[in-house]
């Protein structure tokens, strides 16, 4: 069993922070677990896992402010070593308009190696005596609520593995990189790590068949999502749970031109809400034929 020092206030991360600069660490491994659209509406940061490389440490994102995140995540001298940092670093960005600086993405490796699995494969790969977790206790930890306290073991002997082995992946892939002679192009790709590479896209544009739609098939979708998540961020609750997203891409393709066409597809939302749904989809119509000039 791993065990760790929970870093629960700006003075505990303030001093381990300076604790690492005095013993001359300049490299942490590091991964976030959050809540994304779950248990509760919108994405959420709920805890930092580190590893230093001797002792393992768990930030309460609940209990540190945005402004000692900001200044640890946005260290340029302190390297984060991640494993796939793209989601991570979205989401702090979205959540506090941190940018991270510092960051060593171990799937830069993978990808130049031509590795496309997940962190889970990677250590099975390299690391021979790893024992894997059962299917049913990973997909478990995946979907738990971390929004909860007081964590339970189970959850953060997960989170911990997370961070257990990213250094020495990173020293065997590197090694490998070098020998192939991909050092450099990694070491290129390796600044763009992190970053955004422009706007965050609105959520109606996710969907995965959006190019494939008509112009009005899209303004229909749009003002059905922002229909559907307002009500959702009203009540604090995932946005699939008033309506899920296949129903919103039918909706914007065959426009429900009655109340009763309306409730077909409101039928699994609960009762209470019905009204008001119906109620603010008809709006969203109204709003995108005023958008297409058909109002």
């Amino acid at each position: 069993m791993l065990t760790y020092t929970m870093i629960d206030s700006d003075a505990a991360l303030a001093s381990l922070l300076v604790s690492w600069k005095e013993s001359g660490i300049t490299s942490v491994a590091m991964d976030f677990e959050g809540e994304f659209n779950l248990h509760i509406y919108g994405e959420h940061l709920c805890l930092i896992q580190l590893f230093d490389g001797s002792a393992y440490y768990l930030v309460d994102p609940f209990k540190v402010s945005k402004e000692a995140l900001q200044d640890f995540l946005e260290d340029k001298s302190l390297e984060k070593v991640m494993f796939d940092c793209a989601s991570d670093s979205a989401l702090v960005r979205k959540q506090y308009d941190i940018l991270m600086e510092g960051l060593y993405d171990i799937r830069v490796l993978a990808l130049a190696l031509g590795y496309t699995g997940n962190l889970s494969g990677l250590v099975e790969r390299y690391i021979p005596d790893y024992v894997k977790p059962s299917g049913a206790s990973k997909k478990k930890n995946q979907m738990t609520n971390w929004l909860l306290r007081p964590l339970k073991d189970e959850q953060i002997q997960y989170a911990l593995s997370d961070v257990e082995h990213l250094f020495t992946l990173r020293s065997l892939l590197f090694a490998e990189v070098n020998e192939k002679g991909l050092a450099h192009d990694v070491a290129h790709q390796m600044q763009e790590v992190g970053k955004s590479k422009g706007p965050d896209k609105p959520g109606w544009t996710k969907f995965s068949s959006w190019k494939y739609l008509s112009k009005e098939e899209k303004v229909f979708l749009k003002h059905f999502f922002i229909a559907r998540d307002t009500l959702a961020r009203k009540y604090n609750v995932p946005a699939v749970r008033i309506l899920e997203k296949h129903l919103l891409l039918q909706m914007a393709k065959d426009v429900p031109a009655t109340d009763a066409d309306f409730h077909i597809y409101c039928s699994k939302c609960s009762p209470k809400r019905l009204a008001e749904l119906t109620s603010a989809l008809k709006q969203a119509k109204q709003d995108a034929l005023s958008e297409l000039g058909r109002a």
